[in-house]
């Protein structure tokens, strides 16, 4: 006496779902597909044990954006030529302070980050003495724009 498999849903929803892409065969028309395309190119790297499928940074108009007014605490007169470049995205402006930008979300981060680091001394129990971090001062001053 034979089984037979009774075909559920969720069998038919797993028979629909296509193959997985190659990755030469990868669109790369959205943010996610360069996510996907870049996640998939280090699997083969390694993989392979050679850099065959080259990391593809996503062009600045398909990332998420931001309306900031850039300000400097450090020269508030002066112009800043930002650039920053990694895996997924490869950025190079100047910002003038005052004016508004759209700009990357990544970017805004990166540039939000920028600081100097404030130390205070800290007297341990034994008598010793060592420093440790209290706060940043921040290099520029991004205000976010919510009107449309």
């Amino acid at each position: 006496m034979s089984k037979q498999k009774v075909e559920t849903k969720i069998d038919e929803t797993l028979k629909s779902i296509p193959e997985k892409l190659s990755i030469e065969d990868m669109p790369l028309e959205t943010y996610s597909d360069y996510i996907r395309y870049n996640r998939e190119a280090r699997v083969m790297n390694k993989k392979l044990k050679l850099c065959r499928y080259p990391i593809k940074p996503c062009p600045i108009e398909l990332h998420p954006m931001e309306k900031i007014v850039f300000g400097r605490v450090d020269q508030p007169e002066n112009m800043c030529q930002v650039k920053f470049s990694n895996d997924m995205i490869d950025f190079e402006q100047k910002l003038y302070p005052g004016k508004e930008y759209m700009l990357p979300r990544c970017v805004v981060d990166f540039i939000s980050s920028r600081g100097t680091d404030k130390w205070k001394w800290k007297t341990l129990p034994d008598g010793s003495r060592e420093t440790y971090k209290v706060g940043k001062i921040p290099r520029f001053a991004l205000r976010t724009v919510y009107a449309d």
